[in-house]
């Protein structure tokens, strides 16, 4: 293995360990640098609006830590130009900059910038390696060009992006496609590299259940339109409400359709079943894993799904919609699929597992996930990209401070 400097640049990132937003972004960085690589990540976090008066970290100078053994320089700000065309895109630049130079002043140049998702890094990812010599490579991940969300100047910025780095990479084929659709310059270009599953699921849950106990379901998702949970109550109540209290979901996660999810558990009479958990650190996922006997995902469309990735790691078999990623994720032995939108389909597929809980293999699903998403599995992939890209870039001398 050849090792290299690695700058990670994400589009978002976690503010701290327990947080989720953005924690595959870190997970990848710290199964890069437990690989040998040296890894340092840039963070900007755009804050919306919306969110003043809630208790947040503070928004001053850029912070720096070492986090686990990796220099991470972060900085929060407020996305306060929502309306007008490139403004949070310029903040973000802005912001972005000197943490940059900060950055390669301190930890030196790297030998490759991994930006994640065009919308904002992957666009200031390439100007920051022409500028400094360095190869860029993006990982796209976001769900909203599949959801038609993007207005066309942002369009336009992600497919210069894709189109200025050199080597585009989607979390999952699904995805890869409605990148080339979307991003027509940049179709042919997108290959698939998984998310990495951090290496606190490795195994952890393999052992098997008490079948004597009722069958639990969890789904573990923010809390809005697009996962699917109104489906999945449904789902959940057209399958098990009679069923004597064998079986049990549990919901873990927060967001703006909480009040209505519980409301609507209460209306199909299966409260006493749906066990709300709140929002779950990332630490304690494993050993909440190991307390069921089944992941659902009920999403409408999933770039990747790494809910899914990481229950299979435990060894704990899933039902998920074909919603976008958990198709390269779930295969014939690691549980079933169901159309998405379908709560009658996916309440199928929920029994299926029910009915099979007693023949899972839970050791055979962890090692088949342990081969395809691991750190170091993900990473060795990762590896033969930059050595690809910096053999590439050779030639052209990198600037120095």
């Amino acid at each position: 293995m050849n090792s290299s400097h690695v700058l990670v640049l994400p589009s978002w990132y976690p503010s701290h360990p327990s947080d989720v937003n953005g924690v595959f972004f870190r997970d990848q960085a710290l199964a890069l640098s437990d690989y040998g690589h040296k890894v340092g990540v840039v963070a900007v976090n755009l804050r919306s609006l919306r969110t003043l008066g809630r208790r947040q970290e503070s928004l001053g100078m850029p912070r720096y830590e070492v986090d686990k053994g990796i220099p991470t320089y972060r900085r929060q700000i407020w996305a306060a130009l929502p309306r007008i065309p490139h403004g949070n895109y310029q903040l973000w630049r802005r912001a972005a900059r000197p943490l940059l130079k900060r950055y390669v002043r301190e930890q030196g140049c790297p030998d490759v910038i991994h930006a994640h998702s065009a919308i904002y890094a992957g666009a200031v990812a390439v100007e920051w390696g022409r500028e400094y010599g360095a190869p860029v490579v993006l990982t796209e991940h976001s769900t909203g060009f599949a959801r038609g969300v993007y207005r066309q100047w942002q369009l336009r910025l992600a497919e210069k992006a894709a189109t200025g780095s050199d080597v585009c990479v989607a979390v999952s084929p699904a995805l890869g496609e409605v990148l080339g659709e979307k991003l027509p310059k940049s179709d042919g270009r997108w290959r698939w590299v998984p998310n990495v599953v951090a290496g606190r699921f490795d195994g952890e849950s393999t052992q098997d259940r008490n079948h004597e106990a009722p069958v639990r379901f969890l789904n573990l998702a923010i809390m809005t339109a697009k996962r699917g949970q109104m489906d999945l109550l449904e789902a959940f109540a057209h399958a098990f409400r009679n069923s004597g209290g064998s079986a049990e979901l549990w919901m873990g996660g927060d967001g703006p359709l909480r009040d209505e999810l519980e409301s609507r558990a209460r209306q199909l009479h299966i409260s006493h079943q749906v066990r709300f958990l709140g929002q779950v650190s990332p630490d304690d996922v494993p050993a909440l894993l190991s307390e069921v006997d089944a992941m659902v995902v009920a999403s409408h469309y999933e770039t990747f799904g790494v809910v899914a990735a990481d229950a299979l790691m435990c060894g704990v078999p899933v039902v998920a919609t074909r919603c976008g990623g958990p198709e390269c994720i779930v295969e014939a032995e690691d549980g079933y699929l169901a159309p998405p939108r379908d709560p009658e389909g996916l309440a199928k597929a929920m029994v299926k597992v029910a009915e099979s809980t007693h023949r899972v293999n839970r050791q055979a699903i962890a090692e088949r996930a342990q081969a395809r998403f691991s750190g170091e599995a993900i990473a060795r992939r990762l590896t033969t990209i930059y050595n690809e890209v910096i053999l590439d870039k050779s030639a052209t001398p990198k600037r120095t401070v």
